[in-house]
């Protein structure tokens, strides 16, 4: 159901339909090329690259194969990890490394044990499924399969699904939390919990919470990360999460740090990234990204303070997470596609004369590789810009941010009776 109504303003209404036919269409014109350089299949359920068709997805399904086969320290062996997916695959592969938490392998299991593609089908429809049902919930029940259909072809949709990447759960987990916190805190912190899966996009999350004084909510998460570490402790000991920070964290880093001309680098999107295109050094680059990061962490602090609309304080949100990281990469900028789809259709105020700003941040996830790849990283300026956009939203927002006034939230696909005075039933 949809947390408020729409704007009654009619100049900061929905989005023009014609620009609702727009976007989706320069999102194709964008990826095609990509698509076809890289992502194209070719033979034996490979693409022109050499990798399997959705690449990224080739971890989750191997890892617990390796894991509960037996050959669980092979993850924390680079050059060990890249010949045993080679067999898995029946014949070698581009080099991948294993990079989520130990946690995930008793989750990722049961889609080890079917056949790749058809393990690949249900990750990418489950999770669009689920990270779907979170973005149309605040939107106007007759919009929704039209919400759905554009979401669906936003550059940062686009690249997941031909990516095979994590960040239509990573998405569903940040804006479904920041949707739940006031009236199933619980709940949120149970999703702000199992988003520690990707850390680095949950930096803010801890001072947010803390500024809403949503103690609940803290405790919900922190309850939830013990109780997924303590089983990972019990199933596979201490050793391996040794070997997973001393191995992952530092590959993750030497990335950074030596920053060279692969195929990650186009896809990078974080401020680090970006200044390293320019030829900054690591250092610079990290200490530019500082700066960056510690303004944009205080703004967010500020921001949700100032709006009792769980939408502004989740738009405000998705375009920190990416912000304040060092490590973040396209397929991680699907909670600011929500966020865009809600403008579009009217969940969140258009404002006409941000309108350049909203296409180039629909168009980043493609078009950062791009002028990546020119040397001119400068995709970060537009989402430092988004963020500025968000911060005034939530300043603007017209109910006060007290207890009394924060309107009750549901991720219900059910329309409330009581929708006209901006009050939704209790969820279920």
């Amino acid at each position: 159901m949809t947390a408020r109504p729409p704007t009654d303003d009619p100049r900061l209404a929905a989005g023009p339909v014609q620009r609702r036919s727009l976007y989706p269409v320069l999102s194709l014109l964008m990826i095609a090329p990509i698509i076809f350089i890289v992502y194209w299949p070719a033979a034996h359920g490979l693409d022109v690259t050499g990798h399997p068709i959705g690449r990224d997805f080739i971890n989750v399904w191997s890892g617990p194969r390796l894991a509960f086969g037996g050959r669980l320290m092979t993850l924390f062996d680079l050059s060990g990890y890249h010949t045993a997916i080679g067999e898995l695959f029946g014949h070698k592969l581009p080099f991948h490394n294993w990079g989520y938490p130990l946690f995930v392998l008793p989750a990722f299991w049961p889609l080890a044990q079917l056949p790749y593609f058809w393990a690949l089908a249900v990750w990418t429809v489950g999770l669009f499924a689920a990270f779907a049902w979170v973005a149309v919930s605040q939107i106007e029940p007759r919009e929704r399969w039209t919400a759905v259909l554009v979401l669906a072809l936003a550059p940062a949709s686009l690249i997941n699904i031909v990516g095979g990447q994590n960040g239509f759960l990573s998405a569903a987990l940040l804006l479904g939390g920041v949707l739940a916190i006031d009236r199933r805190p619980v709940l949120a912190g149970v999703m702000f919990g199992l988003l520690t899966f990707k850390p680095q996009l949950g930096i803010a999350l801890p001072f947010v919470l803390v500024m809403l004084g949503a103690w609940r909510v803290i405790a919900s998460a922190t309850v939830t990360v013990v109780v997924l570490v303590g089983l990972s402790f019990a199933m596979f000991g201490v050793e391996p999460w040794r070997q997973y920070i001393e191995v992952a964290g530092h590959y993750q880093v030497m990335l950074l740090e030596h920053f060279g001309n692969g195929f990650y680098a186009l896809m990078m999107s974080s401020v680090t990234a970006g200044a390293r295109t320019f030829g900054l050094s690591y250092p610079v680059a990290l200490a530019i990204q500082a700066v960056v990061s510690s303004v944009v962490l205080a703004g967010t602090c500020w921001a949700v303070r100032r709006t009792a609309d769980p939408c502004r304080r989740a738009f405000v949100l998705a375009c920190a997470a990416t912000l304040i990281t060092p490590y973040a990469f396209d397929y991680d900028l699907t909670a600011i596609a929500v966020c865009l789809v809600w403008i579009m259709f009217g969940r969140l105020p258009w404002r006409p004369a941000w309108t350049g700003i909203y296409l180039l941040a629909w168009l980043s996830p493609t078009l950062m590789m791009y002028v990546n790849a020119a040397g001119v990283g400068v995709m970060p300026l537009v989402q430092i810009a988004l963020f500025g956009l968000s911060l005034r939203e939530a300043a603007s927002d017209p109910v006060a941010s007290t207890p009394a006034a924060r309107p009750p939230i549901s991720l219900s696909l059910t329309r409330s009776s009581e929708s006209s005075t901006g009050q939704a039933a209790a969820p279920v």
